[in-house]
């Protein structure tokens, strides 16, 4: 069950107030991370990301988006990569990691393994590079 403080759940309403599109989580890191429905991210992203550039000046930090997918290997190849290698097993998952993903990854390593763990109910998350 995922549970919101009081700052995450203030990013959140201001997130759906200025977007119109309610978030299914938010994790706030070095940057302010927010998983929406895959269907609502043409809405969030409109006017070249207007939306998201005014929600940055109000939260004073850089707004990543995530889509939301029911399946986590569908959520992880749409925020990493095509190219990623997915292992499973007991709960835990190992996340194999080619070269040309290295920088992308290590920038949002934190808030996909806190997505993953929040959203998709997994134990133990293992990035390989």
């Amino acid at each position: 069950m995922r549970t919101f403080d009081k700052n995450t759940l203030h990013y959140i309403s201001l997130f759906e107030l200025v977007t119109g599109v309610a978030p299914i989580d938010c994790v706030i890191k070095d940057k302010v991370y927010f998983v929406v429905p895959k269907e609502t991210m043409s809405v969030v992203l409109t006017n070249k990301g207007e939306k998201i550039k005014m929600l940055e000046k109000h939260v004073g930090n850089q707004v990543i988006v995530f889509p939301y997918f029911k399946e986590k290997e569908d959520f992880l190849t749409k925020v990493i990569s095509d190219k990623l290698r997915i292992k499973e097993s007991d709960g835990n998952l190992k996340l194999f990691i080619n070269r040309q993903d290295n920088k992308k990854v290590r920038r949002d390593m934190e808030a996909i393994k806190s997505f993953l763990e929040r959203v998709y109910n997994v134990e133990k998350v293992l990035f390989r590079f």
